[in-house]
């Protein structure tokens, strides 16, 4: 029995271009040469189980694991264990600020293909059926093919062939493939070289064509620090796109969008329908957006219990805005009961976090010996990186560092 080597994917941000002014940053990145791949369970292989799970790790300045968590399971809890087993011993390279290395959370999506005898008949058995579907014009089944062969189950593992077919199905209009073959020239994976203006027009026909994710990266496009009112309403469409195709992330930026009146008039019950449909498919932010609304009374009746259960719901996803706000209810027993324990445990781990925000109010508490026992030495150190972080932030970006 031979196992196929996972898939790692890094999931990064969405924009492609900033303003010349706008802080730079730049993602934390696994450095694969610092460990090896992780180990497939015993039991799990037994099974045959396999699936994709998609992790978050919290990078330290450092480029350490400092924190890791399960954000959708693969299906079977012991892929995912041992995914972020073998992940936690990596070395990254950690998140950039005008060179600055700050903690953040990142997400990777691993996945698990095993490759045995019997996969790699029935592989061969649907190959075969992928390409007569596809001589008769069929270009789904050509970007199947493709797949098996960048797979290497049951065949030969080849990029050539797979970029080949990859490209015929994506020339065909099929917007998946397009979308496949964009994200290929933009990481310079599977065999293709880099190249952002090449990914950005596949990107672009992928997006026409109704894929949900293109769609997001276009939005990402226009949506920048400086963008005219166009490029913004431009945005704001894109992300509807996503959105209404059940896109998390666009949910959450379209929410934002018209809680702020960027690219679209400010309407903020709109706002709270965009986080809320965002919300019950569990993205973080859509999560922190409704309980943001709620606990202001803006687009929904005031309602600091129901704030808490939002910001709860995103802080146990490991979103730093939801952890300082959660913080805040507990120190005022707003919503929930009032627990200056669990009020420091959620403040801190949004300040570990590069919430800075969090890391001025901890840094403030920690020197007063408010609600926690006062820690000079501690308080210096936090209130020192607030200092280095916040001349190249504007208030928006340092409410929101940490946050993925």
């Amino acid at each position: 029995m031979r196992l196929l080597a996972p898939l790692l994917l890094t999931i990064t941000a969405l924009n492609t271009s900033l303003a010349a002014d706008a802080p730079v940053k730049t993602p934390a990145v696994i450095n694969f040469n610092t460990c090896g791949k992780p180990e497939w369970p015993k039991e799990a292989l037994r099974k045959e189980q396999t699936g994709t799970a998609v992790l978050g790790f919290l990078i330290g300045e450092d480029g350490k694991v400092i924190d890791a968590i399960v954000h959708k399971s693969s299906g079977f809890p012991l892929l995912d264990e041992a995914a972020l087993n073998g992940i936690r011993r990596c070395q990254f390279i950690p998140q950039k600020l005008n060179g600055i290395g700050i903690s953040s959370w990142t997400r990777v999506q691993y996945v698990w293909v095993l490759d045995t005898p019997e996969k790699a008949r029935q592989t061969v058995a649907e190959a075969e059926t992928y390409r007569t579907a596809a001589l008769a014009g069929d270009a789904g089944a050509l970007l199947k093919l493709a797949r098996i062969y960048r797979n290497g189950v049951g065949v030969q593992h080849d990029n050539e062939h797979y970029a080949k077919l990859l490209r015929t199905a994506a020339a065909n209009g099929h917007a998946e493939a397009e979308a496949e073959l964009a994200g290929n020239y933009f990481y310079g994976q599977a065999g293709f070289k880099k190249d952002t203006a090449q990914a950005m027009v596949w990107f672009q026909r992928a997006a026409s064509h109704g894929e949900a994710s293109s769609q997001l990266r276009m939005a990402g496009v226009y949506d920048t620090p400086k963008a005219s009112p166009a490029d913004l309403a431009q945005a704001a469409d894109w992300y509807r796109k996503a959105a209404e195709q059940g896109n998390g992330d666009a949910a959450y930026k379209l929410g934002q969008f018209y809680e702020q009146g960027r690219g679209v008039a400010q309407d903020y019950a709109q706002a709270g329908a965009w986080y809320r449909r965002g919300a019950e498919d569990g993205h973080p932010g859509a999560s922190y957006g409704l309980g943001t609304l709620y606990l202001r009374g803006l687009g929904v009746e005031r309602d600091p219990a129901q704030a808490t259960l939002w910001f709860g719901k995103a802080a146990d996803k490991r979103f730093p805005s939801a952890e300082a706000a959660l913080a805040n209810l507990y120190f005022t027993g707003s919503g929930t009961p009032q627990n200056d324990e669990e009020g420091v445990k959620y403040l801190r781990r949004a300040a570990i976090a590069s919430n800075i925000g969090a890391m001025r109010q901890l840094g403030q508490m920690l020197s007063q010996g408010a609600h926690v026992q006062a820690d000079p030495a501690e308080a210096a150190l936090w209130l020192d990186k607030v200092a280095r972080l916040n001349g190249a932030l504007t208030e928006n970006e340092a409410l929101r560092l940490g946050d993925w």
